[in-house]
């Protein structure tokens, strides 16, 4: 029995886009809340004034290593992040947020305990 054309292409259709949405899911081990909140910290880091080059270096270390991370990892999952560009704008705008709400720590004061 032949498979009629109509059901073959509805397959394929199905088949194309099922595997888009798999590529365009973000493939990470770095949550978006974490992200947010050590990408908001870095960006303070980068706009506070007064700080040298070493002292900047010294509080994204700090930033990362409090939240168990490597630049590599959150480059890592930055690039995933960028697979799903409406994903991306929503992350965006929440450390954009994040990082002018100023009530949240600040990277030059060390978090409380």
């Amino acid at each position: 029995m032949r498979i009629p054309i109509v059901v073959r292409h509805v397959v394929v259709v199905v088949l194309i886009v099922s595997a888009g949405c798999r590529r365009g899911q973000p493939v990470s081990s770095v949550s978006d809340s974490t992200f947010v909140a050590v990408m908001a910290d870095l960006k303070r880091v980068h706009e506070a004034t007064g700080l040298d080059s070493a002292q900047r270096a010294a509080r994204r270390d700090s930033i990362l290593q409090s939240r168990g991370l490597t630049a590599a990892r959150l480059e890592t999952a930055a690039r995933a992040l960028a697979k799903n560009p409406s994903l991306a704008q929503t992350v965006w705008q929440a450390i954009e947020k994040r990082a002018s709400d100023t009530t949240a720590a600040k990277p030059d004061t060390p978090p409380a305990k």
